[in-house]
């Protein structure tokens, strides 16, 4: 058994944030507060945080094969997280491994013969969250970056509910809410929650900055929406734009807390300077991100099939299944009978919030107060439960403006509000607004009684699995529902129990989504895996592998530093996988692709020097594969016409219609002597002619000798008759460079989407790397940009621009 430090040393990061928020001026967060969400973190985390434990679905790799050829039952605890097991802990292995060596995280060499990994932006290879967690091993970092996720989202909602004046008591309960909801718990290790998590952090600087704008705040707002944007999830951070939008238009054109119009355009040049920081600060992720989005997979499905609204998980049972996780079911205990995917049950932050919502709308009806942020919440709420819904106007407007997101992720947005009420609720308690508050109790009250009349129970087992599923909520309505009664500090113990209510209540629906497994699980190695790594420590030069159906799946023969031709991911080269599609059949839409056509001699020119199969697979090609290995994993064929990575065509044929190239692709077979042209710079008279004439057989061949390589970086020396064409099995992708002796030579795209060069006669040393400019110029930029601010902060202060009208903090 392994130590595990996760919890000193998640505590210890976490105490030195706030250290650095209470020396910045934020004493809202006493240590106390923050050592009570710590606690949770770490109670809530305890095995993973403390013991040799994961909290990751790493199970799912026992229900395919290598593996499963190996259990007695193979069982994925929750089979809805299985993109974490097959990709995101598989880049992140990879991001790990190349900031631990001291290099940039920017190539994928182990999925799809390379793509782009920074630049794909789920790898979150910026995240600081991911950097700090660098010291521990791969599981233990995975749990520490999700206890910082859960007390940022706390934290955060916490600072933004003690600056609207609320109680240190319901700024904690509206802290909870939000650091427990199920849309950062459902999604706790996907690059969706770390930005999620700063979610509240926008409106609580957003409030700063109005009330009075510093440097040092100024600062703050470009540094978190940078954060955000490192995150790696810019659909999220679009969503978080949309809310900061809508509230900085209720700013100025209804709440108006500002002492002038010249102090108002003040504020949204300070909000528009820092969102510009913030993209000059995120530039090495957004430059690449933005060369890579229109040559990924997902774009190119979107330009052939322009999407609609996304209407899945927009119905009733659906809605009920947002507020209440478990009504249909324990997912993912047993089978449910209703909506139960991540995507529907992502919105619950606690049934305290929704009596918020009823009493906000009451306190505000009696109060005509119209003009209050807490208007706003309601108002936000509503607009974001009609995005998810799709209610006719709202979805369409959204959707109009951002269509290439998931917007069913609005639930994340619908949970922040949820959780902001629910600490508006006890504040309207404390404050003495009981007529509001029992309304508001006796509203939710309501909900659940409507919940039930609407939904046919046609199981006995269904209405009483239902009826213990919402005990949690009805214990937090009832405890609420009777504090009232009580006076003075018996009041505020009520209130306390309360809170513990409630995050019983959210403990019951989170704490079973992420499964706790012995860290031992994660990727074993099966004697077929120790043999493929005893295979490549005797290659010389490097090589690839494929696998058949579902075994071996994609991204995870990254685990173990191999190299697959198959891609699963949204993101990976749109053209390769075009080329894969067209030469074999290769079914991109199928969202568990697999590779079925080992016949292809595109295998070879990919240099697949393995083939993976199950135990019963016989070869149709003797001479061609060699039986390596056999048990009862499977089977590895040695393909013995592997072509390396690097090599000279002795044929060039150049089809620059589409149509005829796409068709010759589709039919060519002899990639060891002769590559296809759709396109071609002629950079010297003489290669128009060496390339193109014919040649007898016996006429002397270049010889490409590899001298160094590195998935990023090859060196080679080319002796070369007569002007030579180079090829490649590496995709043609920007960034990648090409020297020949020194200086600078043109790429050439070959079969469809591999990167080639052309060598003159003689002996020629080649450097082929990849360094794309994209990332040059978006470090320069980011650190230009932090040059910068130290510069103006050390020349003045930017003075006061006005005070919100908020209540004070007691």
């Amino acid at each position: 058994m392994s130590l595990n430090p996760t919890w000193i040393y998640a505590g210890l990061v976490y105490a030195v944030a706030v250290w650095l928020l209470r020396r910045g001026g934020v004493r809202e967060l006493r240590p106390h507060v923050a050592a009570f969400f710590y606690l949770l973190v770490l109670l809530f985390l305890w095995r993973p945080m403390t013991g040799d434990y994961v909290n990751l679905p790493v199970d799912f790799v026992q229900t395919l094969p290598p593996w499963a050829y190996l259990a007695r039952h193979p069982h994925a605890y929750n089979s809805q997280l299985n993109d974490l097991t097959l990709q995101l802990v598989p880049w992140a292995h990879q991001v790990r491994e190349s900031w631990l060596s001291f290099t940039a995280p920017l190539w994928n060499s182990a999925s799809g013969s390379g793509y782009p990994l920074l630049a794909g932006g789920q790898s979150s290879a910026l995240s600081p969250l991911r950097i700090l967690a660098l010291p521990l091993p791969l599981g233990f970092a995975m749990t520490a970056e999700a206890a910082w996720k859960l007390l940022i989202g706390m934290t955060l909602t916490f600072l933004f509910c003690r600056r609207r004046g609320y109680s240190e008591v319901a700024s904690v309960i509206g802290g909870v809410c939000y650091g427990f909801c199920t849309f950062l718990v459902v999604w706790l290790h996907f690059p969706l929650a770390t930005v999620a998590a700063f979610i509240p952090g926008v409106l609580w600087l957003m409030d700063l900055l109005a009330e009075r704008l510093t440097y040092a705040r100024f600062v703050g707002a470009a540094a978190l929406w940078a954060v955000m944007l490192f995150g790696g999830h810019p659909e999220t951070v679009s969503h978080t734009f949309f809310l900061a939008m809508i509230t900085l238009l209720w700013l100025l054109f209804v709440e108006r807390p500002f002492a002038s119009w010249r102090d108002a355009g003040k504020y949204v040049l300070a909000l528009g300077g820092a969102m510009t920081v913030a993209a000059l600060l995120a530039a090495p992720f957004l430059l690449p991100f933005a060369e890579a989005m229109t040559k990924s997979k997902r774009y190119h499905e979107l330009k052939a099939h322009p999407p609609g609204i996304m209407t899945p998980f927009s119905d009733w049972p659906s809605l009920i299944a947002t507020v209440q996780p478990h009504f249909f079911g324990e997912v993912p205990f047993e089978q449910a009978w209703g909506p139960s995917h991540a995507e529907a049950i992502s919105g619950f932050a606690g049934f305290l919030g929704i009596a918020g919502f009823f009493a906000l709308v009451a306190h505000i009806i009696a109060t005509r107060n119209w003009r209050s942020r807490e208007t706003l919440f309601v108002i936000i709420t509503l607009i974001a439960l009609g995005i998810v819904m799709v209610w006719p106007v709202i979805s369409d407007v959204f959707h109009f403006f951002f269509r290439l997101a998931a917007n069913m992720r609005l639930r994340g947005l619908f949970a922040l509000m949820v959780a902001i009420m629910a600490a508006s609720l006890i504040d309207l308690l404390q404050r003495g607004y009981l007529r509001a508050y029992l309304l508001g109790i006796l509203g939710a009250a309501g909900c659940v009684l409507w919940m039930f009349l609407i939904v046919d129970f046609e199981k006995e087992a269904w209405l009483q699995g239902t009826v213990a599923a919402l005990l949690p909520t009805i214990t937090v309505l009832a405890l609420a529902a009777l504090t009232p009664l009580l006076r003075g500090r018996k009041r505020h113990f009520a209130v306390l129990f309360v809170l513990v209510a409630v995050i019983a209540e959210l403990w019951a629906a989170g704490r079973t989504w992420n499964p706790v497994l012995p860290k031992r699980l994660m990727y074993p190695k099966t004697p077929l895996i120790a043999k493929l790594l005893e295979l490549k420590a005797q290659q010389r030069e490097p090589f690839r592998i494929v696998a058949t159906g579902p075994l071996f799946f994609p991204n995870v023969a990254a685990m173990y530093g191999l190299e697959d031709v198959r891609a699963h991911d949204p993101m990976a080269n749109g053209r390769y996988l075009g080329v894969l599609r067209v030469a074999t059949n290769y079914d991109t839409s199928d969202y568990f692709a697999k590779w079925n056509d080992l016949d292809t001699r595109l295998l070879d020119f990919l240099g697949v020097k393995y083939v993976i199969t199950p135990p019963t697979y016989q070869t149709n090609d003797p001479d061609r594969y060699r039986l390596v290995y056999e048990g009862k994993d499977g089977r590895i064929y040695e393909n013995r016409f592997a072509l390396p990575r690097f090599y000279a065509a002795r044929n060039v044929i150049p089809e620059f219609g589409d149509d005829a190239f796409v068709k010759k692709l589709s039919t060519h077979t002899e990639y060891e002597s002769t590559a296809l042209l759709d396109e071609l710079k002629v950079e010297h008279p003489a290669i128009h002619k060496d390339f193109f004439a014919p040649r007898p057989p016996a006429a002397p061949r270049a010889t490409v000798t590899l001298q160094r390589a590195t998935p990023t970086d090859y060196t080679m020396r080319v002796n070369a008759p007569r002007w030579t064409l180079v090829v490649s099995s590496i995709p043609y992708w920007p960034g990648w460079r090409v020297t020949r002796n020194g200086d600078d030579a043109p790429l050439i795209r070959v079969n469809g989407t591999f990167l080639a060069y052309a060598v003159p006669p003689g002996l020629t040393e080649v450097r082929v790397r990849y360094a794309p400019w994209s990332w040059r110029i978006g470090v320069g930029l980011s650190l230009l940009t932090m040059l910068a601010l130290v510069v103006i902060g050390r020349m003045g202060r930017i003075g006061p621009i006005g005070r919100m009208k908020v209540p004070s903090v007691p």
